[in-house]
């Protein structure tokens, strides 16, 4: 069900809200056209954060094979299921069932704040969204569905942001399904921790294409200095600034070569591997891909380094959830300090920054054809995320960490880094704790505490979640 969302595209919500008719002879004038109204109230909500598809009030197993069809042509990264009350299960599951693969959230709304002091049965049966919901719930776990559910309080601004993270971490594993991530070279030989087979990916709805070097290299070679000089103009419109090295314009070719290949591959990520034949050491290119990845990262199509597909899923994962993920590696505890120091090479996203991004000469790693352009720049301090994801023998888990980047010192590394401090303790003990969990050595840092979001994507994209 792959919606192809990037940045600046907001995630696809289909919205089923079923009603029961058995009452409506029994009950108060308004009834209906009260519980009716609770369709539309629920989507401009969700509307606030979302593109929204409502295809009306479910009443009957006619309209709920109705919806299913409607929502299944709007292909919605995830699906909102809240009753306006008490409803046969059967109309929202007909809609799950259709739309298999398609993360779910029960939204339990509760209409009223407080019930009153002589609640009769008919004002109990208009407030029974809570009985819907768990009707609905119980056939969700009979067929093996994971359902988060979110109760909210009328009025409350809590509440609503609460629902707003779990469905926006839901709709973010559910754009990744049936999507293609792009490799452009094969991992470093020895680097088991970063593999991943085709089934592996299978295993979460996603898929590799390979690009070889035949494609690669029509790629670049079709690829002109205008073309290079073009991608640097567009750096520079993008307030990056830093003096890009003598192979400035060969890296700006290289980045949109990667740009047409992301884009005929329809990939929303990936991974390349600069150190090997494609890249550094190929006579036709000669150079690090940094350039190409900040670019794309920057673009919502992030890309991770040395062949780490599981990392370029873990970063297609957390940009989606917080509109920016660093591709970067958990470096050292310092242990008088109880920080991390995390840093990336010459990539890195720009959303990140702290102040401008600064292209640089690429001097750690030269190629055939010298040194190409990289990023560096000062990470933004406040509140973020290490996540990674990896296949292991129970199948996938999702290692996540939250915890704070408290400053940059490092500018003559060369590449975006910073000192993260975790929330779980200290440093030496969280970082045995990241070693234990799984973790690939590559990683994602995401803007923000995503404590709600990353467990609600991980069991939607059937990972187990380990938080650090």
């Amino acid at each position: 069900m792959h919606s192809n969302a990037t940045a600046g595209a907001r995630l696809r919500v289909g919205l089923v809200v079923p009603r029961f008719t058995l009452f409506d002879p029994h009950m108060a004038p308004g009834f209906v056209e009260r519980m009716r109204a609770a369709g539309p109230r629920y989507a401009q909500t969700l509307e606030r954060w979302f593109d929204v598809c409502f295809p009306g009030v479910i009443e009957s197993d006619e309209e709920a094979a109705s919806a299913a069809a409607r929502l299944a042509d709007a292909r919605p990264d995830a699906l909102v299921l809240a009753p306006a009350m008490a409803a046969p299960p059967s109309f929202g599951w007909a809609v799950c069932d259709a739309l298999p693969g398609v993360p779910a959230v029960i939204w339990n709304a509760l209409p009223v704040d407080r019930m009153a002091p002589d609640l009769t049965q008919a004002q109990a049966t208009e407030n029974s969204t809570t009985v819907g919901c768990v009707m609905l719930g119980n056939v969700l776990v009979r067929h093996g569905v994971a359902a988060p559910t979110v109760t909210t309080a009328p009025g409350s601004a809590q509440d609503l942001e609460r629902l707003r993270r779990v469905v926006l971490a839901a709709a973010a594993a559910g754009a990744l399904g049936g999507a293609s991530l792009l490799r452009i070279g094969a991992p470093i030989a020895g680097y088991l921790d970063v593999e991943a087979t085709a089934h592996d990916l299978s295993a979460v709805g996603m898929r590799e294409v390979e690009v070889g070097p035949g494609e690669l290299g029509e790629a670049f070679a079709a690829a002109t200095e205008a073309d290079g000089r073009a991608v640097l103009d567009e750096c520079r419109a993008d307030g990056w600034g830093g003096d890009p090295g003598p192979q400035g314009v060969r890296s700006g070719r290289l980045a949109h070569a990667v740009r047409l290949l992301m884009r005929a591959h329809d990939a929303v990520g990936g991974t390349v591997n600069c150190h090997g034949p494609l890249l550094r050491f190929s006579q036709e290119v000669g150079i690090t891909a940094c350039l190409a990845v900040a670019r794309e990262t920057a673009a919502g199509r992030p890309l991770s380094c040395t062949g780490d597909q599981p990392a370029g899923l873990t970063l297609a994962l957390a940009r989606r959830m917080a509109a920016g993920a660093l591709y970067h590696e958990c470096y050292a505890p310092e242990p008088a300090t109880g920080l991390m120091l995390l840093a990336a090479g010459g990539e890195g996203d720009p959303a990140l920054a702290d102040g401008p991004v600064r292209l640089e000469e690429n001097d750690h790693y030269p190629g055939e054809a010298g040194r190409g352009t990289s990023v560096a720049f000062d990470l933004r301090r406040g509140p973020a995320t290490i996540l990674s994801a990896s296949p292991t023998a129970g199948g996938w888990t999702l290692a996540w960490a939250t915890g704070e980047v408290v400053e940059t010192r490092y500018r003559d590394m060369r590449g975006p880094n910073g000192m993260f401090r975790f929330d779980s303790g200290d440093v030496l003990t969280a970082t045995s704790a990241w070693i234990a969990s799984g973790a690939t050595h590559h990683n994602a840092l995401a803007p923000g505490r995503l404590d709600v979001e990353a467990p609600v994507a991980a069991a939607a994209l059937g990972m187990r979640s380990v938080r650090v």
